[in-house]
């Protein structure tokens, strides 16, 4: 167990909504997310991932025990169906008391559906009801304007625009930050 704005967190709580369920990443995840890395449409919309990663990097990837560290991953899958369609995390970062980021991956096959944003809201419950944030954080890429869009659907604002950050490779890219602060 892990204390965060004076709550004790169950980093393996699952979280629903009418489409999705969101379970904590793990090694049985590791194919999956290996076809979801293996997309360009996908790792052309992150700052992490820029190309496709191989299974062992995949499984590292959902092997990793990242709650100690601050970080929560989850697999997003179809109610309906149980099939993952998509991943996403939250960051607790050590810098800054009370915000929590948040970062998510989807199929392309189900983008312009609601998806992203039904999972990127999970990921905002999940910071503000279980860990107590009172402010969550997302990056994205200037040129990636759906991931834009879903931000601005839950009620995110511009913390700031055009400024710059090194991707996985070292290049720099341009990108907004945004912020949601708790209500009330």
């Amino acid at each position: 167990m892990r204390t965060f704005g004076g709550q004790r967190v169950n980093p393996t709580v699952a979280l629903r909504s009418d489409r999705l369920e969101l379970r904590p990443l793990g090694e049985t995840h590791a194919a999956f997310v290996e076809s979801l890395y293996a997309s360009p449409e996908v790792t052309r919309t992150l700052l992490r991932i820029q190309g496709p990663i191989s299974r062992q990097e995949a499984r590292e990837l959902c092997e990793t025990p990242t709650a100690m560290l601050g970080e929560y991953r989850f697999v997003a899958a179809l109610r309906a169906n149980d099939r993952p369609v998509g991943v996403g995390n939250v960051r607790i970062p050590t810098a800054a008391a009370g915000v929590a980021g948040i970062g998510y991956s989807v199929l392309p096959n189900l983008w312009r559906q609601g998806v992203g944003t039904e999972l990127a809201e999970l990921l905002v419950e999940f910071a503000f009801s279980t860990l107590g944030a009172g402010e969550v954080r997302a990056t994205t890429l200037v040129e990636a304007v759906a991931s834009a869009r879903v931000v601005e659907k839950l009620g995110f604002a511009i913390l700031e625009a055009e400024a710059r950050e090194l991707d996985s490779r070292g290049e720099e890219r341009r990108v907004t930050r945004w912020y949601l602060r708790r209500a009330g």
